[in-house]
């Protein structure tokens, strides 16, 4: 028997389905860390597809930072889930710190506390050498799946 959660355990196995369609590819997402109640993402964030041209260059869109955020969140309140249950976000707080360069972007979320039906769950978003560009919290509600 595995003693290993559900969302844990279930969670690396929907990436791997996720990764050719929808959001989660559009971003280029992977799974860095997930334990219980914490999660690291990676994306490749590019010029072409989430780029925003400014007078001082390039900028990842704040749409683009927003689904890593949020996808982070959603993804680190599923690892506290229990089996037959999903994650749906029910509120989004991002704050933009700085402007992110196109390329690999981390985003580093945790569980701060889970009831019955939400989970409280925060986030940030950092370039690749670890200068943070946003900060995200979220509500998100759990549903059957």
């Amino acid at each position: 028997m595995n003693d290993e959660p559900y969302g844990v355990r279930a969670l690396p196995e929907m990436y791997k389905e996720w990764a050719s369609t929808g959001m989660v590819a559009n971003i280029g997402t992977r799974i860095v860390e997930v334990g219980y109640g914490s999660l690291v993402l990676e994306a490749n964030m590019t010029a072409d597809r989430h780029g925003f041209p400014t007078s001082h260059g390039t900028v990842v869109h704040g749409g683009a930072i927003a689904t890593l955020a949020d996808e982070a969140l959603a993804s680190v309140a599923f690892t506290v889930a229990e089996e037959g249950e999903t994650t749906v976000t029910a509120d989004l707080k991002v704050d933009y710190l700085r402007p992110a360069k196109p390329g690999r972007l981390i985003a580093r979320a945790t569980v701060r506390h889970r009831t019955r039906r939400l989970a409280f769950c925060e986030a940030t978003v950092e370039h690749g050498h670890g200068q943070i560009v946003a900060e995200a919290r979220a509500v998100i509600a759990y549903v059957k799946a």
